[in-house]
């Protein structure tokens, strides 16, 4: 009912003015790193982890020192190292070029957009305040990036993809009740801002700078230069990962961000995401 979607936004507002102020994140995708990672965040950090076999007191113990704690969903993909595989592996679309063992994957299946919430609500359970909702350029994908790969299965309408992902979405931030901050995706996240002002409060994008620790041409910056300007404008804390290995890369990374107004620059020395 309208109070329940009233309380909900009351509570994201309060998220929003706690991840704001987060303008230190970590970023650690690698399990055996997560407690490293929730230890050395301090008060008012953002520490983005993938929760799955943690020990939820080791959240607890981060959020009590004031940092602010969200979880890793691949909202896009299918990785083959997941316990639940065999029971997506049917949706899968192609492999991922760049990343064995992970595929795009259908997600207009109601089995997938399924797994996406009772992921936020477990992860909520485990104590989470958002989540990092990975690989939502699969709305690109579907209509530009699948040319001569091997298809396991035709891929589904952009169309189509936009609206399940904007279902799951609204889901997960008005019923589930934490933050949805999507990563990459710019193309839908226009979209979807311009048809839901105001759900989406948090985005993240990688690379801006910096891919595969190689400086981006100037066009590719420019592009997503753009976006995250346009997402501060419309009110959207606005987060980066850079992959340099070099000092001068992490400085001017910092220098570019800081420029342009953005929250936070996480800069990275590996690909998988140690969180150091």
């Amino acid at each position: 009912g309208a109070s329940t979607l009233s309380k909900s936004v009351g509570i994201r507002r309060v998220i929003k003015i706690k991840a704001s102020s987060s303008t230190t994140a970590r970023y650690c995708l690698e399990q055996r790193y997560v407690s490293r990672t929730l230890t050395n965040s301090k008060k008012n950090n953002l520490a983005v982890i993938d929760p799955t076999g943690i020990n939820t007191s080791l959240i607890a113990k981060a959020k009590n020192r004031g940092v602010v704690v969200y979880g890793y969903i691949n909202a896009g993909a299918l990785e083959k190292t997941r316990k639940y595989y065999s029971q997506f592996e049917h949706l899968r679309i192609c492999e991922y070029d760049g990343w064995p063992g992970e595929y795009w994957v259908d997600v207009t299946s109601s089995f997938w957009k399924t797994h996406l919430i009772d992921e936020a609500k477990k992860q909520k359970a485990a104590g989470v305040t958002g989540v990092y909702f990975d690989n939502v350029e699969i709305y690109y994908m579907v209509e530009h990036g699948f040319h001569g790969e091997h298809l396991y299965r035709d891929p589904p309408s952009q169309e189509s993809v936009y609206k399940a992902l904007s279902e799951v979405i609204k889901k997960i931030e008005n019923e589930v009740g934490i933050l949805v901050m999507p990563n990459c995706g710019d193309t839908f996240v226009r979209r979807f801002e311009k048809d839901n002002p105001g759900v989406i409060l948090e985005v993240n994008v990688e690379g801006v700078l910096y891919e595969d620790f190689d400086r981006k041409s100037s066009e590719e910056v420019r592009y997503l230069t753009s976006y995250l300007d346009w997402c501060a404008g419309r009110g959207m804390i606005t987060r980066g990962i850079e992959y340099t290995k070099s000092s001068s890369g992490a400085e001017e990374s910092r220098e570019y961000y800081k420029k342009h107004g953005w929250t936070s620059v996480y800069i990275s020395r590996h690909k998988d995401l140690e969180g150091d």
